[in-house]
């Protein structure tokens, strides 16, 4: 029953891959604008990301193993990502509003609106990336990181990850098969983000 979203992540990190293959250090590190973030930093960001996913559902799948409920609900004071030009410190006066009005928001369109850049988006503070890390480090950082994805699953074949929910007032109420596929679409929307970078016409030339 996650194959398909697994699989969504694999071939998503293919992607992500296969543009920063052949890049110099210089092109990843290589900063379009002050406060825009260099090729090297989305993919520092990506690993924080889906480490943060990847603690949640080890947690959930030991809730479930254990028999216990297997329900995690953060706050905006555990991961704090905002969209649009909402402060963060304004974050725990909205956390409400925005839990019950996720309750009518179909996963199809929490799903859109994380792939596509529709309104900008401010990252947690836990998955905010560093400058300057090697490509090599990065690429094989990523590659490693899917595997130890997939393992949370392959070994755990037959749990039913519909059973366990990840609860946030901005992501809204998700199983893990849905928490899957919002990492894999997260990766996708900076994906875009990449190809803006490599596509500036002032961005650096290969040696």
């Amino acid at each position: 029953m996650y194959q398909d979203a697994l699989e969504l992540l694999r071939l998503t990190r293919a992607e992500t891959l296969s543009m920063s293959s052949g890049l110099s250090q210089g092109q990843v590190d290589y900063q379009p604008a002050p406060g825009r973030w260099s090729v090297g930093e989305v993919l520092d960001h990506l690993l924080h990301s889906e480490k943060l996913y990847q603690d949640i559902i080890a947690r959930l799948i030991e809730l479930e193993k254990d028999g216990k409920r297997a329900v995690i609900s953060d706050s905006f004071a555990q991961v704090n990502t905002s969209i649009a030009y909402i402060p963060k410190p304004m974050l725990p006066f909205i956390e409400l509003p925005l839990a019950v009005f996720n309750l009518f928001v179909p996963t199809f369109v929490r799903e859109v609106m994380t792939e596509f850049r529709i309104l900008p988006a401010q990252n947690p503070d836990i998955a905010r990336p560093e400058r300057g890390k090697p490509l090599g480090e990065l690429r094989d950082a990523l590659r490693a990181s899917y595997e130890k994805t997939a393992a949370l699953f392959t070994d755990n074949p037959t749990l039913d990850y519909r059973r366990m929910r990840y609860r946030h007032p901005l992501m809204g109420d998700n199983h893990v098969l849905e928490v899957l596929r919002i990492v894999a679409f997260h990766e996708r929307r900076h994906q875009s983000q990449m190809r803006d970078v490599l596509n500036l016409k002032e961005f650096p030339k290969a040696a």
